[in-house]
């Protein structure tokens, strides 16, 4: 984004990002837990950039958090 490395402001991770498409808008999420909105991805990048014809759809956002890890259980970990 940008051309700027990402980093998580709460505990300054690099990698291992979680992207939440919620209407029109694209969240970030750390395993911290920690999430912010990203303005430089649109909803038409986010469709471009996942095609997973069948992916998981959870019940709600939060229980998605929690089967992903991306619920703060996890903060600190990386996933090679």
């Amino acid at each position: 984004m940008r051309g700027i490395p990402v980093m998580c402001s709460a505990c300054r991770a690099r990698r291992d990002w979680l992207l939440i498409n919620h209407g029109r808008n694209v969240w970030v999420r750390c395993r911290c837990s920690n999430q912010w909105l990203e303005p430089e991805i649109s909803r038409a990048d986010f469709d471009a950039m996942i095609a997973i014809p069948d992916g998981t759809t959870y019940p709600s956002v939060e229980q998605g958090l929690i089967a992903l890890g991306f619920d703060g259980a996890f903060a600190g970990t990386y996933l090679d």
